[in-house]
């Protein structure tokens, strides 16, 4: 696992050990992804259910201000915390040890780019997607949410505000593209 571009490139980042139930997401996938939302790299992003933080960090290699790594899990904030430790991004890193929902709820905080990748097949993706259509989310009104999950869970065409605005899918993995829906 490696940063792809930017001020970090070919950095070589920490991965889960292969007990661990971290599932970091594929490089190929990961290039895919940042190459439709290349454009929209601005502001703050929001790495929901953080994982290995490679999301995050990518985005701050790319010239993002400052990305907010959200986990619950002990084994996963530990390593996110080590992996921004070694590409030294600890001056544009807050790392949240939180319920995805909670932090939703409460953070006072708008996101550009709000990456959803929890663990499969548990219906994660689509409540998060719940939370984050409501008026008064955090996702900035020219935000994107970019939702990684396996092909076989069916996302919605929309969900709040939330509009699908592009699906790719690369074996048995799947990337959602949403956007908020333009005032009519």
């Amino acid at each position: 696992m490696r940063v792809i571009s930017g001020s970090k490139r070919g950095l070589k980042l920490f991965t889960p050990a292969e007990d661990e139930e971290i599932r970091p997401t594929l490089e190929r996938v990961k290039e895919s992804i940042f190459n439709l939302i290349q454009f929209d790299l601005e502001g703050k992003v929001l790495d929901l259910f953080a994982g290995t933080g490679q999301m995050g960090i990518e985005s701050i290699s790319r010239g993002v201000e400052l990305a907010v790594f959200c986990d619950n899990q002990k084994e996963s904030l530990d390593l996110v915390r080590k992996n921004i430790k070694r590409a030294g991004f600890e001056d544009r890193a807050v790392v949240k040890e939180t319920d995805y929902k909670r932090y939703i709820r409460d953070t006072k905080e708008k996101f550009k780019i709000i990456f959803i990748d929890p663990p499969y097949e548990r219906g994660l993706s689509q409540k998060a997607l719940v939370e984050l259509g409501k008026e008064d989310s955090c996702l900035r009104d020219d935000g994107l949410c970019v939702v990684e999950c396996k092909a076989v869970e069916k996302m919605p065409e929309s969900e709040g505000r939330l509009q699908m605005i592009d699906k790719r899918t690369y074996g048995t993995v799947c990337v959602y593209l949403y956007s908020v829906k333009e005032s009519e």
